[in-house]
């Protein structure tokens, strides 16, 4: 889903500048039109482009939206391993190995 606030890695954002072309991924490239910093943060804003299709040479950013009217809630649930071994050997027993904690 498409909105107009994203959250973005910070890592993956921290250095571009106003005038870089970048992508979003599974959107399209975008320019950095401005640029606001704070002492413990900063914003991008950007314009897309649908129809610039070249994406060689662009920094590559994956991307979640932040916009209310685009988001839904999910609920994360998070298992552990389902083998107890590092390596499954085929002389093992699956019985014996598989994690029915998890």
């Amino acid at each position: 889903m498409y909105g107009r606030n994203l959250i973005v890695e910070r890592d993956d954002a921290k250095n571009l500048q106003v005038g870089q072309k970048f992508t979003l991924m599974k959107w399209g490239n975008a320019k950095i039109t401005r640029r606001e910093e704070s002492k413990d943060s900063f914003e991008l804003f950007a314009t897309i482009d649908e129809e610039d299709k070249d994406f060689k040479g662009t920094v590559k950013i994956t991307w979640i939206c932040n916009d209310p009217a685009t988001t839904v809630e999910v609920v994360m649930k998070e298992y552990d391993h389902l083998i107890t071994k590092a390596k499954v050997e085929e002389a093992d027993n699956i019985e014996e190995i598989f994690n029915r904690n998890s």
